[in-house]
């Protein structure tokens, strides 16, 4: 019987490369062992900016051919725009070394001698970015984060249609909307425009930018609703916009578009709720909502329609009123589906939300981590628990509770913080004995 594998084509290569020196099973196996792994990881390969996590696709390559007039003239006009250098990283950058595919930070592609890659991160660099960079027609990578631009994202950078990443973060001196001209660039995969100033807006456009797989706009002071047309990122896989000032619903088309989200961060905004049907969002794992004013349960009752959601955190959002019922349709977290930077957890922490723990939670059997401090609950922690053989972390402090400690491990062996303050009822291990 045929066995067929959809991996990575960086697993396929690897595991072929190293099956040629081995006996024909032995290779056989080998293959196939690293194939699975291949496979098994491959979906949470992330995009990155970084030079340690540097997978553009790209290298350097010496003896290119001298590149194009075009391209060295808007190099020239990015680095004119530049009023200090203070490590010199530019001092290569000028009309007497012709070649600019030599230039510190440029790479050319091999054959056409156009520049294709432009990485100064971390270097110090004050200045405007110069609209000139449009010229770079060919540029896939281009990566100025950690420096210190000033001024706003010029709306040319649109026009670079051959873009797949583009960095622009920790510039905290960059200001002004992001450019609806972004909604042009259908080859970016990347976009990291974090923790800079700006404002405005997230751009209706931003469905055009149809292979986008990592979005990272937390940190800013973006403003508005988020648009119906993020719906069309079908590829999106990974999501920040935390830390912002985004308000209202998350739009239904959201919720029936991103068929590949698999994580979305929207803490610290002023969003009121979520779509009631996630169904759609089958890869969707992790959800972090902290602090939007939700005020009801009831906002972000779609959660437990997303049928692999894992990592669950809602605290501080003004949750009012009993126990989400939601709560108990939950689906069961498996371990097969999370990836390495997902947690079971369920984080309700820091509401107003009364009345009893539903026992229902306690089918939850592959929970790590259950937060519920600092609400209003009352009653007894639901003997069901002790079905949760899988909490590492387990917080029902600040509440209303009493009764019996369900006396099984690991809640007789969680620190007595778990408990206390509060709950002055509450009894048994770790706390005092019961009074009979």
């Amino acid at each position: 019987m045929a066995m067929v594998l959809f991996c990575s084509p960086t697993s396929t290569s690897r595991a072929t490369r190293m099956g040629r020196f081995l006996p024909t099973r032995l290779a056989y196996a080998l293959v196939l062992l690293l194939l699975l792994i291949g496979c098994a990881t491959s979906d949470f390969d992330h995009l990155s900016c970084s030079d340690e996590e540097d997978n553009d696709g790209l290298t350097d390559t010496p003896g290119a051919p001298v590149c194009s007039s075009q391209d060295r003239k808007a190099l020239l006009q990015f680095k004119n725009a530049i009023s200090s250098d203070p490590n010199h990283v530019l001092l290569d950058w000028h009309t007497s070394n012709s070649n600019c595919c030599n230039w510190t930070g440029v790479t050319c592609d091999g054959g056409t001698g156009r520049v294709v890659r432009l990485k100064l991160y971390n270097q110090n660099l004050k200045g405007r970015l110069s609209p000139g960079i449009s010229g770079l027609s060919s540029l896939q990578v281009l990566i100025l984060d950690d420096n210190d631009f000033f001024g706003t994202i010029p709306s040319s950078l649109g026009t670079l249609e051959s873009l797949r990443r583009l960095c622009l973060s920790n510039l905290p001196s960059l200001k002004g909307p992001i450019p609806e001209s972004f909604g042009h660039l259908k080859n970016l995969e990347l976009l990291d425009l974090s923790s800079d100033a700006l404002s405005g807006p997230l751009p209706s456009s931003f469905g055009g930018m149809s292979n986008l797989q990592v979005l990272y706009l937390y940190g800013n002071n973006i403003s508005g609703t988020i648009p119906a047309s993020f719906g069309l990122l079908s590829q999106l896989y990974k999501t920040g916009l935390s830390n912002n000032q985004i308000e209202g619903r998350v739009p239904d088309s959201f919720a029936f578009g991103l068929t590949s989200l698999v994580f979305l961060d929207l803490s610290n905004n002023k969003i009121t709720g979520l779509p009631k049907d996630l169904r759609s969002l089958s890869s969707l794992q992790l959800l972090q909502m902290s602090n939007n004013p939700l005020m009801s349960g009831d906002s972000v009752e779609g959660i437990a329609t997303a049928p692999r959601i894992s990592e669950i955190h809602l605290s501080s959002c003004m949750i009012k009123g009993p126990f989400p019922a939601w709560v108990s349709r939950l689906p069961q977290p498996d371990p097969r589906y999370i990836s390495e930077e997902v947690t079971s957890s369920l984080d309700l922490s820091s509401n107003a939300i009364s009345g009893e723990i539903p026992p229902a939670l306690g089918n939850l059997t592959n929970l790590q981590n259950l937060s519920l401090e600092n609400n209003k609950l009352r009653g007894s922690i639901p003997t069901s628990f002790v079905q949760l053989q899988s909490l590492q972390r387990f917080n029902v402090s600040y509440n209303n509770l009493s009764g019996k400690i369900p006396q099984a491990s690991p809640f007789t062996t969680f620190d007595k913080s778990s408990y206390t303050p509060g709950n002055r009822g509450l009894c048994g291990l770790p706390l005092g004995p019961c009074k009979s």
